[in-house]
């Protein structure tokens, strides 16, 4: 019985997964840690406000000399876009816009956020360059700019505790390569 014992004691060195990964324990270890690592990264960064879909931003002029201006929505047009995965085609859907300044007539093309044929939009544009405008929500831009720096302030103060169970989960795979690299 002590000869069973004494040949079980020999088999047992080494780690628990030696036989089970013999050589590439410690290349998957290394992966481990090393994808452990990236995911505390972008733990820490959405835990810091980080947002993978990006808002959208309007590109106003911080000196606004833009004038008021009604543009009316005139014709809806579709695009498709093959995909080139062999799937299904995307279809875009964009507004055509006309405005007439100085008795010449202007037409621009926009994306679609559930507009109307016929529909009034209010827009502003450069008495300088009339084909330069955008589409104005109704304040003024000061007014924007003044909210879209207290909204960035507001952004990065903001914590998003999902960070941390992502640093946790990325901390827990480090270990776990870090004892398989081992």
């Amino acid at each position: 019985m002590t000869d069973l014992i004494h040949i079980l004691a020999q088999d047992s060195e080494g780690s628990a997964f030696s036989g089970v990964l013999h050589g590439w324990q410690g290349i998957i270890g290394i992966i481990m840690a090393v994808t452990g690592l990236l995911i505390i990264y972008f733990g820490i960064k959405v835990y810091r406000g980080y947002k993978f879909l990006p808002e959208r931003e309007q590109n106003i002029p911080k000196e606004d000399n833009f004038l008021p201006l009604k543009a009316k929505v005139l014709q809806r047009k579709k695009t498709k876009m093959p995909s080139f995965n062999g799937g299904e085609a995307t279809e875009f859907v964009e507004w055509k816009i006309g405005y007439e300044v100085d008795g010449e007539k202007y037409t621009q093309m926009i994306p679609d956020d559930g507009y109307e044929k016929g529909q009034f939009l209010n827009i502003k544009y450069n008495p300088d360059d009339p084909q330069e405008y955008y589409l104005d929500s109704g304040e003024t831009a000061q007014d924007i700019s003044g909210a879209a720096d207290g909204d960035r302030a507001a952004e990065e103060d903001e914590k998003n505790p999902t960070g941390i169970i992502f640093a946790g989960i990325g901390l827990l795979i480090s270990a776990v390569g870090v004892v398989l690299a081992i």
